[in-house]
């Protein structure tokens, strides 16, 4: 790969980026307030980037 395709594929990925970045951000201020907290709260965001990388199949018929 060239350099200009590494960089295709790092403005295609920056909103995954962004997303799992800004989840990574509040599972860290959850588990610095309740251990709990962090835990649901880190189970909710694998759920969320689950959901984001899912294939998403075409419901018409």
């Amino acid at each position: 790969m060239t350099i200009k395709q590494y960089l295709q594929l790092i403005w295609t990925l920056t909103p995954f980026i962004l997303v799992v970045l800004g989840l990574l951000s509040i599972v860290i201020a959850a588990f610095l307030t309740l251990i709990q907290l962090g835990w649901l709260i880190l189970g909710l965001a694998l759920i969320i980037t689950g959901y984001i990388l899912s294939p998403k199949q075409d419901k018409t018929e």
